[in-house]
């Protein structure tokens, strides 16, 4: 086989519309997420004036889940529609996450609210991670599950690497709370696909 036609199979799994649609929605919520990471902590310094204890909390709160919820999430979602997990854990995070720049906009906004945002949005994420993996051997030929986390990998690679980079310029453009409900909006995206 020729590089070139190594080249043209790699990119066959696009090709299956399912698999198209979780590639959308998982590119979507990933550089979404990179806006979040930074977003954060950001609002909490800046907007609440976090101190060093409190954003050692906060970034408890954005990992506790995994430590709770990461080995029973497998064996819940193995018994769950795989898809529903995902649109419902989209649609969590935009709700907690679009929370944020409400209740600021409102004068509302609290420390505690933001560490049970992180806390949500860290408990949907260890459950669409899991879901999405699971999802991946229904929607594509068994053939092509490696091929099909290659393609997955790609856009979470460069999210990771150009995230954020983007982050730092969109918060500082437009502030934390609005970049945060940025993110908001690419969950909802990411459950429309």
């Amino acid at each position: 086989m020729t590089e070139e036609t190594t080249r043209r199979h790699r990119w066959q799994v696009l090709r299956v519309h399912d698999f198209r649609q979780l590639w959308f929605a998982d590119t979507i919520s990933q550089f979404g997420s990179r806006l979040t990471e930074l977003a954060l902590p950001v609002l909490a310094v800046t907007i609440l004036g976090a101190n060093e204890f409190q954003m050692g909390l906060l970034a408890a709160f954005e990992f506790l889940a995994f430590l709770v919820v990461g080995l029973p999430a497998g064996a819940w979602v193995d018994r769950w529609r795989k898809k529903r997990v995902l649109v419902v854990g989209d649609v969590l995070r935009a709700v907690a996450l679009g929370s944020l720049p409400l209740a600021w906009w409102a004068g509302w906004l609290t420390f505690v609210q933001v560490l049970v945002v992180a806390l949500v949005v860290g408990t949907c994420r260890v459950f669409f991670d899991v879901a999405y993996q699971s999802y991946l051997p229904e929607l594509v030929e068994a053939d092509r599950i490696g091929e099909g986390n290659a393609a997955l990998q790609v856009p979470e690679s460069v999210a990771m690497i150009g995230g954020p980079a983007i982050a730092g310029g969109v918060i500082r453009l437009l502030g934390a709370p609005v970049t945060i409900g940025l993110d908001a909006l690419s969950f909802l995206g990411s459950a429309l696909f």
